[in-house]
């Protein structure tokens, strides 16, 4: 370099910072002793190098009970978190792929071969979409979350809106006692508990006048008085919420053709997750791992082929969205009985008389406008 010429200095490097959620401070590595902020030395319970920091871990906190105002499980913490890895994770071969077509095009100029640069971006482009159309399985294994959940909980205590399951009492309570007084105009009934305790927890069947049951028997007290009550209304309206799951597909059938449930008597709505509905969840599937699905019962060919190797959750939906898609559901449903006590088709979509096969409810976002924004957030 000249002796007359000076190198401009650098601005000094700050790093990779950490940012305290208690007091916003930004930190560097060498500024946190013992994973504790400099400002106001409250404890990191992750750290640069670890799979999320403490900042993306509450906004997936934030995310999963819609800032505060849903109750939500740990469940669908899980996925949120898989959500947001994946899409963190697609970042590097996207950018890969890009740098080896703009240097299959260099070499292309020089070498004066088009035919090379069209089939070198060709093979990136197709490695790219491979390595992510493997990728159908959650990103973050159960395992590792637990681990990471526990490590929260014992840093920033338990997050607000968990949804805790209550033991049993040891006795009916007296307002269990009084329900076969009472009836309902609908009944949800899920595949699994964990969405019963989503649904009560948000207070739908409040909200909408509606009995909240598992297919297993869960609540466990009540279940029977309300399931008797239920199958004395000729015009109850049934709606089966479910996983993409085997037993999940087979649900509506089950409810509709069972004469321990409503044997023929109504008809099912079936609300739940489906095969179909896989597309935007790719990358939160999980194996099925339970040997060959038969079509039967409900379940088509196609969508036995596809559930003989994966599972697709409800829990991969975020609350919020839940609540307001199955209140979609229940006001479509509404929609459709005015126009057939009309005179108008009812638009079932379903070869069984007593089941009825909405597939779109749950297919999209619902929005403030498809209802429950009042009560649901």
């Amino acid at each position: 370099m000249a002796p007359h010429l000076h190198r401009r200095p650098r601005p000094p490097s700050r790093g990779r910072g950490m940012i305290c959620i208690r007091c916003q401070n930004d930190s560097k590595a060498r500024e946190r002793s013992n994973k504790r902020c400099p400002s106001c030395h409250g404890e990191f319970a992750f750290d640069r190098g670890d799979a999320f920091t403490d900042r993306a871990f509450q906004s997936a906190v934030d995310s999963v009970s819609a800032e505060g105002r849903i109750k939500w499980g740990v469940e669908h913490l899980h996925y949120e978190l898989c959500r947001r890895k994946r899409r963190r994770g697609t970042r590097t071969p996207m950018l890969m792929t890009v740098a080896i077509s703009l240097a299959c095009v260099v070499i292309a100029i020089k070498a004066a071969s088009w035919a090379f640069v069209l089939l070198a971006i060709a093979a990136a482009v197709a490695a790219f979409s491979w390595k992510w159309m493997l990728r159908k399985t959650v990103l973050v294994r159960k395992e590792e979350f637990e681990a990471i959940w526990s490590r929260w909980v014992s840093v920033h205590g338990e997050p607000k809106g968990r949804i805790v399951r209550r033991e049993r009492p040891a006795k009916p309570r007296a307002a269990e006692a009084d329900l076969g007084d009472y009836s309902f105009d609908r009944a949800v009934i899920c595949d699994r508990a964990r969405t019963v305790d989503l649904l009560l927890a948000n207070n739908f069947h409040f909200e909408n006048n509606c009995a909240v049951l598992s297919i297993a028997g869960y609540p466990l007290g009540p279940f029977e008085t309300v399931r008797t009550m239920l199958k004395r209304n000729p015009k109850l309206q049934v709606f089966a919420l479910h996983d993409a799951s085997a037993d999940g597909c087979r649900l509506a059938h089950r409810l509709a053709h069972d004469p321990a449930w409503f044997g023929g008597r109504v008809p099912v709505t079936d609300v739940g997750l489906r095969p179909a509905h896989r597309e935007p969840f790719k990358g939160l599937f999980l194996p099925a791992g339970g040997g060959r699905i038969p079509p039967e019962d409900g379940i088509t060919p196609e969508e036995a082929a596809w559930l003989t190797s994966y599972t697709l959750e409800l829990a991969a939906i975020r609350p919020e969205q839940v609540l307001k898609r199955l209140f979609r559901a229940i006001n479509r449903k509404d929609t459709e009985e005015v126009a057939t006590s009309a005179g108008a088709d009812s638009g079932s979509s379903s070869g069984d008389s007593v089941v009825d096969y909405d597939s779109s409810s749950f297919g999209s976002d619902a929005s403030d406008s498809d209802g429950g924004a009042d009560s649901f957030g």
